[in-house]
């Protein structure tokens, strides 16, 4: 018995899986793909379903470049002085902003107050800095630099300059000045966390 004609020319489809995709399977044309927007809201769902792998978390690469630069330092310009990297930063804020008071050394250093009393400890037993009290508020005492300190200070600072200039000449200018906006923003963004202005996000946004 002749087949139909039409029924001859019927294409026959079954369902066929190719990884993550939906194909359709025909024995005269090969594999269909599915419609555009199905794909689209497929990888859209594939991508939210990503989480942000550790080596991508700012914080992370921060605390990695703060590690290095640090160890540069304390090696190079810093251990020659016997001068823990606690202590220069404390040096080098109060040469910067000081006097200061050992709550605004604190904060200036993001150091917790037990680190910061050991650093000024140190540094006023080396005779690099003075300890006395305010003449404003007899209750605390102002931090400032001696003789000495500031020439020690100066002598590491140099050190501490040549390194900026090295980081910096991988940067054009226009990269150095977005690079300092967006870490404004991000110090913005890390204060506001620790002010507790928003919460941190879930984890599954992220």
């Amino acid at each position: 018995m002749p087949l139909d004609k039409n029924r001859r020319h019927r294409r026959y489809r079954f369902p066929v899986r190719r990884g993550p995709r939906f194909r359709i399977a025909t024995h005269r044309h090969g594999y269909a793909r599915p419609a555009p927007h199905a794909a689209h809201h497929s990888f859209r769902a594939m991508a939210s379903k990503k989480k942000l792998s550790l080596e991508h978390w700012i914080s992370y690469r921060f605390g990695l470049v703060a590690s290095r630069t640090g160890a540069v330092m304390s090696a190079r310009y810093v251990a020659p002085h016997d001068l823990p990297m606690p202590a220069w930063r404390s040096l080098a804020v109060i040469a910067r902003f000081g006097p200061l008071s050992a709550g605004e050394l604190g904060e200036r250093t993001s150091s917790d107050p037990f680190r910061v009393v050991r650093a000024i400890d140190l540094l006023v037993k080396r005779g690099l800095i003075t300890r006395n009290p305010d003449p404003s508020d007899r209750r605390r005492a102002r931090l400032e630099l001696t003789s000495a300190g500031r020439a020690v200070y100066e002598e590491i600072v140099q050190g501490a300059i040549a390194n900026e200039k090295f980081i910096r000449a991988g940067l054009t200018a226009q990269e150095i000045r977005l690079l300092e906006s967006m870490l404004d923003r991000i110090d913005a963004q890390v204060q506001a966390l620790s002010a507790g202005l928003s919460g941190p996000p879930e984890a599954d946004d992220l």
